[in-house]
C-alpha cells in the first residue's frame, strides 16, 4: 500500500481544497493510505477531510493571509512537518498551493521521505505582490520529483517563468462528477428568488477575490437588466476582499433586484444546475472546476479568454469566450444567450458531452494515480501523460 501525504496551507472552501477532497474520496483505499497536514490553520472543510483521512492542523487560523511563505518564517512548521514525515514515512508527498509547495518539499527532504509532487494550479500572476515568494518558490521545484499542472496554459506559464521544472511536468486536467443532475427549482435553493422560477438566472460561483471579475459582471448586469428586467444574476462565494466594492457597485447601479449575493453555499453545484447558464469573468485562471461543473450540468458558459478557460470552453460550441476586464462584450454575450435560449440549450448539451468525455472525475483520478505509481516505480513522470 502506498502512503500519500497531502500538504495544504489550510482547508477553507476553495477550488484546490475541493479538488484534493474529491481526489481523496475517489482513490482506491486498498492501494492508497492517505493523510493531510495543513501548515497555516484549519478551515471549513475540516470535517469532510477528517472523515476520510487523518488531518493534522498546524499554525494559527488564517495565518496564510498575513504571511505567505519563506523557510525563515516557517522554520518551526518545517521542523514539525519533517518530524511527522520521519514517523509516518510517506511514499509520496503531494503539496498544493504556493506556501505548501515550498514547505512540503523542504520537510520531505529533511525527513528523507519518498517522492515529492508540487501542484501548480494557477498562473504566476500571484507572485507580483510577493517578492519573497518569487525568490523561494523555485526551491520547491528543485526539490520536487514532479510538477503537476492542471492545464496547458499553466504548463506554458511554468515553462516560461519557473526554474528547475525540466523533465518534471505532467498535465492532468481537473475532473468533476459528471453524473446527470435533476435540478431543484431555483426558489427552493435560494429563497430570495422564490417566485422567480420562470425568470432567467445567470450563475457565477467564485470566492470574491478582486481578480475574479465580479465588478465587471455587475457592470455588465446593468445592460442585461435594461434589456431583460426579470433576469437574475446570482453571485455564490465567500468574501475574499472584494465584497464591499461589489456590494457598493450593485447599489450604485440600482441592481438590488437583479444581482444577488448568495455567500458561500454548499449547494453551489445545484444552483448552477438550476440556472439558465453560467458565467466566469475572471481576469486570470488556471483551470476552473466551476466551468466544468456548469458544463457537466448541461449549461452554456460565458467565460473570459484567459488561462485554461479556452481549453474547457469551445468558443461558439459549448459557450462564448470574451476579453477579460471588459463589461461590454460580457454583457453582449449574456444577452445573446438570453435572446436565443435554443442556442444556449444546444451549447449546454455540447458542453455536457465534452465534460463527460474529457473532464470526468474518474479520468482525473486514474491519471493522478498513474503519476503516483510512476513516481513510486521511478519512471519518467511524463511518459503516460493523459491527452484529454
Amino acid at each position: 500500500m502506498l502512503k500519500i501525504a497531502y500538504v495544504l496551507p489550510n482547508i477553507e472552501s476553495g477550488g484546490t481544497e475541493r479538488h484534493i477532497l474529491s481526489l481523496a474520496r475517489s482513490l482506491d483505499r486498498s492501494r492508497y493510505s492517505l493523510s493531510l497536514v495543513t501548515t497555516a490553520g484549519g478551515g471549513s472543510l475540516y470535517e469532510k477531510f477528517s472523515a476520510i483521512m487523518p488531518v493534522t492542523v498546524m499554525g494559527e487560523p488564517h495565518a496564510h493571509r498575513r504571511i505567505r511563505v519563506g523557510p525563515l518564517v516557517h522554520i518551526g512548521t518545517i521542523r514539525t512537518l519533517a518530524r511527522i514525515y520521519r514517523e509516518e514515512r510517506p511514499d509520496i508527498v503531494h503539496a498544493c498551493l504556493p506556501a505548501a509547495c515550498v514547505i512540503g518539499p523542504i520537510a520531505a527532504r529533511l525527513a528523507n521521505a519518498g517522492k515529492v509532487i508540487v501542484s501548480r494550479r494557477s498562473l504566476s500572476n500571484y507572485k507580483a505582490k510577493h517578492p519573497l515568494l518569487r525568490r523561494v518558490e523555485p526551491l520547491g521545484y528543485r526539490l520536487a520529483d514532479a510538477v503537476l499542472v492542471n492545464s496547458d496554459a499553466v504548463r506554458r506559464d511554468v515553462e516560461r517563468t519557473e526554474r528547475f521544472w525540466e523533465g518534471k511536468i505532467r498535465r492532468v486536467y481537473n475532473g468533476i462528477d459528471t453524473a446527470p443532475r435533476d435540478p431543484a427549482p431555483i426558489g427552493r435553493l435560494l429563497p430570495d428568488l422564490a417566485g422567480d422560477e420562470g425568470a432567467p438566472v445567470i450563475a457565477y460561483v467564485a470566492n470574491l477575490f478582486h481578480y475574479k471579475g465580479h465588478l465587471d459582471l455587475v457592470r455588465a448586469a446593468r445592460k442585461v437588466a435594461d434589456a431583460f428586467p426579470a433576469a437574475r444574476i446570482v453571485l455564490v462565494g465567500r468574501d475574499a476582499g472584494a465584497l464591499g466594492q461589489v456590494r457598493a457597485e450593485i447599489e450604485r447601479l440600482s441592481l438590488g433586484g437583479n444581482v444577488f449575493l448568495a455567500g458561500l453555499r454548499e449547494n453551489a453545484a445545484e444552483i448552477i444546475a438550476a440556472s439558465t447558464f453560467a458565467v466566469h469573468p475572471s481576469h486570470e485562471e488556471g483551470f476552473s472546476n466551476v466551468i466544468l461543473e456548469a458544463m457537466a450540468a448541461g449549461k452554456a458558459v460565458v467565460a473570459t479568454r484567459v488561462g485554461g478557460n479556452p481549453e474547457a470552453v469551445v468558443d461558439g460550441e459549448t459557450g462564448v469566450l470574451v476579453p477579460p476586464g471588459d463589461p461590454g462584450p460580457l454583457a453582449e454575450a449574456m444577452l445573446a444567450l438570453l435572446r436565443d435560449p435554443e442556442r444556449a440549450l444546444e451549447m449546454g448539451a455540447a458542453g455536457r458531452r465534452r465534460a463527460v468525455e474529457h473532464f470526468s472525475l474518474e479520468k482525473m483520478v486514474r491519471e493522478i494515480a498513474s503519476l503516483y505509481e510512476d513516481l513510486h516505480a521511478g519512471a519518467d513522470v511524463r511518459k503516460r501523460e493523459g491527452k484529454g
